[in-house]
């Protein structure tokens, strides 16, 4: 008799454990991705919504580093993602990283604030178009 008790209990153990009791890796992966991926859309509207100032030039910088964090997150992420999404968000990823460097460097290169501040300016636009073009396929 306990012995039958014993077995239902860890019967039922092992299916709660297979409905909810954790997250697969590529679950997961796809949850930090696509997160990262919407993180990457909030900054770039930071971005564009940027007035000219002084200020804004250190806002810009903040928001690229978040940026680049996430891109980061994907790159790691994305090789654990199955199916077409795992592809797509490496591929999208690739392309929006190297618009993203020459953004960053443009404005951190600028010889002056008012070169910066030119840079800023078609920042925002320039990535919200990156990112529309290169994050288009993904599906999250």
């Amino acid at each position: 008799m306990k012995i039958g008790v014993i077995g239902v209990v860890a019967l039922a153990l092992l299916a709660a454990a297979a409905c909810g009791g954790g997250q697969s890796a590529s679950d997961k992966a796809k949850s930090q991705a696509c997160d990262a991926s919407s993180d990457i859309q909030a900054q770039v509207d930071t971005l564009k919504g940027l007035p000219l100032s002084p200020d804004s030039v250190d806002k810009a910088k903040t928001a690229l580093q978040k940026i680049n964090s996430d891109l980061d997150t994907i790159a790691t992420a994305a090789p654990t993602v199955k199916g077409d999404l795992g592809s797509q968000l490496k591929t999208a990823n690739a392309a929006f990283k190297t618009q993203v460097q020459q953004i960053a460097d443009s404005i951190t290169s600028a010889q002056s604030l008012t070169a910066a501040a030119t840079a800023l300016a078609s920042a925002g636009s320039t990535l919200s178009t990156s990112y529309q073009q290169a994050f288009a396929n993904v599906k999250c």
